[in-house]
């Protein structure tokens, strides 16, 4: 029977497409391409790279300044449109704006997709791949990354709750099928939101070839790493409390509005590519990276597979979909302290330096459940399934 009815939607499948080869074609949208430093952009660039061999067409259009656009060394086929964002430098928030030409070129591209993937229903972009989806009969695949921020202003905390619990629940209610990398940001928006189908966990996968394990000196300070944007939902104001403790330098691997000032110990990085990540990562003792609101970021699962273990938020922590506590530290950020208790944490930890350098086996082995090759995989059957219910209802 299963063999049927799989042979049955092979056959429906290959109905749907119209690609000459038989291709599924897949119109992945995201806000921004990866040199943006976000992980979302991250991700989307590792299913693009990697969906070659699936049985897979898929095209992704995204924005950004023109510094930022990749080339087509990597053999993906891509639409890069020029996009502004007047607030992001001032307050760290992304907030891209398409003009008229982009906006018709996305129109164009949904019309000659099969499915199309969007990466936050939460930017101008993506709200317009919903829309222009829904009006050409496209189904949509929508990955939500990001669920509730913690920010400490008032009113951006009740703005995004709004958003959320309006235009968010309208998306995620609307499109055929989401999916969450993370379970907290699952399990906050299936609080309020009714799905069309059960919504899918499908985590992130680790390039072990780049990301893999190394030997660190048992000598000399303790190495603490970030990486992230130096924004307010990655813990950088938490993160700033700290750079005085004795016995640690700090490494911070990224860029936005809250960068720490130079200071000693203290080596600010800025953007680089994956490998110089990778290196930084195989370097560390410690990836700090105490960030709210997030699905399940991807460095966390990066810096394990270096041997690298990590401290986050309980947040994040309650993500994993099984843990090892010898690699895996958390500090509860959600109280009336947050700095505070980052900077309790990560003195307990650095009292005990060998317990830190000691744990990079088992971060290691604790990484090796995550592959990109059953991240994609996952990816492709769910595309395929949402294109055969498309057929069926045609």
């Amino acid at each position: 029977m299963d063999r049927d009815m799989c042979s049955r939607d092979s056959m429906e499948l290959n109905a749907t497409t119209s690609s000459p080869e038989g291709f599924l074609r897949v119109l992945q949208v995201s806000a921004f391409f990866p040199a943006h430093g976000g992980g979302i952009e991250i991700v989307a660039g590792e299913l693009a790279a990697r969906m070659e061999d699936s049985g897979v067409s898929l095209r992704w259009i995204a924005g950004g300044s023109r510094d930022e656009w990749p080339d087509d060394s990597d053999g993906v086929q891509k639409d890069r449109v020029v996009s502004y964002d007047p607030i992001e430098r001032r307050l760290g928030l992304p907030f891209p704006v398409w003009g008229p030409r982009a906006l018709a070129l996305l129109w164009r591209r949904v019309g000659e997709c099969d499915v199309v993937h969007a990466h936050d229903y939460l930017y101008m972009p993506t709200l317009a791949a919903l829309l222009f989806a829904a009006l050409r009969r496209r189904p949509v695949v929508l990955t939500q990354h990001i669920g509730q921020i913690r920010y400490r202003s008032l009113l951006a905390r009740r703005t995004l709750t709004i958003l959320n619990r309006s235009v968010g629940a309208v998306a995620l209610s609307f499109v055929s099928q989401v999916v969450f990398v993370g379970r907290p940001v699952q399990n906050y928006f299936k609080s309020f939101v009714r799905f069309r189908s059960d919504a899918r966990l499908v985590p992130n996968g680790v390039d072990h070839e780049r990301f893999k394990l190394s030997v660190r000196p048992s000598s000399g300070p303790l190495r603490l790493l970030f990486v992230g944007r130096f924004v307010e939902k990655k813990g950088l104001p938490a993160v700033k409390a700290c750079l005085d403790l004795p016995g640690a330098e700090w490494t911070f691997v990224g860029a936005g509005p809250l960068a720490p000032a130079a200071a000693p110990g203290v080596t600010l990085i800025g953007r680089v590519p994956a490998q110089v990540v990778a290196y930084h990562c195989r370097n560390a003792d410690l990836l700090v990276l105490p960030s709210t609101g997030e699905g399940f970021p991807l460095v966390v699962q990066e810096a394990l597979a270096c041997g690298t273990p990590v401290l986050v938020s309980t947040e994040v922590f309650e993500a994993f979909p099984t843990v090892d506590e010898r690699c895996v530290f958390h500090v509860e950020l959600r109280g009336v302290d947050p700095a505070g208790a980052l900077r309790r944490r990560l003195m307990t930890l650095l009292t005990d330096p060998e317990a830190l350098r000691s744990a990079r086996d088992a971060a290691g082995a604790l990484a090796r459940q995550w592959r990109w090759e059953a991240t994609v995989q996952s990816y492709v059957d769910v595309y395929r399934q949402v294109a055969v219910a498309r057929s069926r209802k045609s």
